[in-house]
């Protein structure tokens, strides 16, 4: 880390750096905020990305329970593409891109009735919208022109939330995604760190050269305690702008949490298309200082956030061929549970109600079987799988190339709402032409044939296959390539039941360490160790098998 010598000129005032401010319609009064402590989960709302201020994608809502169905759908006519719904006081605002071609970025931010999905109002004079922040009753709004257009409509929008009409506009080409705590936005573009004030969009301070809006990340930040933290690795103090502290070097950090001692960042390559490494890193809130990092062994393609919530980071492992959703312990870094998925998942994941909820698509190998969006929900303490839903697109548009998947899930008053988009596609216009929206309700009973996968059995014991566990080593124990020390991966996704949970005694001392449908062993230099799993079903049954490591002959 370095302390790198800011000097006064750096704190710059918006005015001065040549951008535009345009009060363009009256605004509100606001009571701020007492105090800067941001609360571990957001009450029953989902008012930016990954909720509120700190990123954690969590809040106190309770999803669908026990069982999930569709209360209504909409066709977006646009793309919500890696943009959250935000959801509060029954309404639901989306934004969307409707156009998003080299020369012309258009769209539109919309409020629809959460019960119905009626819409109440509509701003289709918008370019490109990123995922909104919501806080006393206004819409802050980062739109992204095209790289050759200057209409001057690009910018930070401030938009009531009960009519849709502009409160105030700050005029720049890019802008980050915001985020607003205590009467105050936060961003940045690309000329750096900006603050304005929430009811005015009156310039409070700038930090050039901060915030990487040109990079990769496109600016991510977050906030608490009176800090904001940069997707660059940088720190600064919310009410001044001053630098509290800065990461080594130039290079990118990546998306950031904010927890209550680390902020958390997740840095990957597979944006670049290089290595497709996925890097978790722990830093001090305090000074920065590195406290641990989590490396994903192999080649993973989720470029997503995490969340953060009960002593815990969720983040995705994710290759063509399937997904491993996983739990590390926020203070240590180390893996408290995994896993599989039988569908392939790309999104953020979000924790409402003692569940992990992520979405994606299921694609079977039969080719008579069309590939399906789909959502799932895992305990957060054990990461059992409490349900899978595939969406119904029965009436909406989908693309015949690319299958629909569900991007990131949004939890609010016993309700999952979740955007779907084309899959893999590489063509701007089909996640125009081809995106949807779905309002997921409670239900008591289980989804039929058509919403399940087809790996799952009916909720009927008859039917059921038998509890029992299974462990499978990989690489294979009797592999020619194994030497002592090495690192295995003990897979107990075979094992047979419906819903189940899995425990393990990676120790043989009798105790359970370590949970989820997968764990890391090595193999021992001498002698041998037991690894002992139980695994039980959503009635507590329970079923155990071990398997016996020693070095290879």
């Amino acid at each position: 880390m370095s302390d790198r010598d800011y000097s006064e000129k750096r704190r710059t005032f918006l005015k001065t750096v040549g951008v535009t401010l345009g009060t363009v319609t009256g605004s509100k009064t606001r009571v701020a905020a007492e105090t800067n402590a941001t609360p571990s989960a957001e009450p029953d709302v989902w008012r930016g990305v990954r909720s509120g201020p700190s990123r954690r994608g969590t809040t106190h809502g309770r999803g669908p329970a026990p069982f999930p169905e569709i209360d209504w759908k909409m066709d977006l006519a646009g793309s919500m593409y890696d943009v959250e719904p935000l959801v509060a006081d029954e309404t639901v605002y989306l934004a969307a891109t409707t156009e998003n071609d080299p020369s012309n970025h258009e769209g539109y931010v919309g409020a629809y009735d959460s019960q119905t999905g009626d819409r109440q109002w509509k701003r289709s004079d918008l370019p490109a919208p990123k995922t909104p922040s919501l806080e006393d009753g206004t819409l802050y709004v980062a739109t992204e022109e095209a790289e050759t257009a200057s209409t001057g409509k690009a910018g930070m929008y401030a938009i009531d939330a009960d009519t849709g009409t502009t409160e105030w506009q700050v005029s720049s080409h890019t802008c980050a995604t915001p985020v607003t705590a205590n009467g105050i936005v936060y961003t940045a573009t690309k000329s750096g760190a900006v603050a304005v004030d929430a009811e005015t969009g009156e310039p409070v301070w700038q930090v050039d050269d901060v915030g990487g809006v040109a990079e990769r990340a496109e600016g991510a930040l977050s906030y608490t305690d009176g800090m904001v933290f940069f997707s660059d690795g940088t720190a600064l103090d919310a009410d001044t702008g001053s630098v509290e502290w800065e990461v080594d070097g130039n290079s990118i950090i990546g998306n950031n949490v904010a927890g209550d001692d680390f902020v958390y960042y997740i840095r990957t390559d597979y944006i670049d298309g290089e290595d497709d490494d996925v890097v978790v890193e722990a830093r001090s809130m305090a000074t920065g200082q590195l406290e641990w990092r989590h490396d994903v062994v192999d080649p993973n393609r989720w470029d997503g956030r995490l969340a953060l919530a009960d002593g815990h980071l969720f983040l995705l492992d994710s290759s063509n061929d399937s997904s491993i959703v996983k739990a590390l312990d926020a203070n240590t870094g180390t893996v408290a549970w995994t896993q599989t998925t039988h569908g392939e998942l790309r999104s953020d994941p979000t924790v409402a109600d003692g569940r992990v909820y992520v979405g994606g698509w299921y694609v079977p190998k039969s080719t008579m079987q069309a590939a399906r969006a789909l959502v799932y929900a895992f305990d957060v303490s054990t990461g059992r799988r409490e349900w899978t839903y595939l969406l119904d697109d029965d009436g909406l548009e989908t693309s015949p190339e690319n299958p629909p998947a569900a991007g990131t899930p949004v939890v609010v008053d016993d309700k999952l709402y979740v955007a779907t988009y084309p899959g893999e596609s590489t063509l701007d216009y089909r996640y125009v032409d081809y995106s949807n929206f779905y309002a997921l309700c409670s239900t008591n009973r289980q989804p039929d044939s058509n919403r399940r996968l087809p790996t799952d059995p009916p909720d009927d014991s008859d039917q059921c296959p038998a509890l029992q566990a299974s462990i499978d080593a990989v690489p294979a124990l009797d592999s020619a390539e194994l030497s002592a020390g090495d690192t295995l991966t003990l897979d107990a996704s075979n094992s047979t039941g419906q819903q189940l949970a899995y425990k393990w005694d990676t120790n043989d001392d009798g105790r359970y360490d370590r949970f989820g449908s997968s764990v890391f062993v090595a193999l021992p230099h001498t002698g041998s160790v037991t690894i002992q799993l139980q695994v039980s079903d959503r009635h507590d049954q329970r079923d155990t098998t071990t398997i016996e490591l020693s070095p290879p002959e």
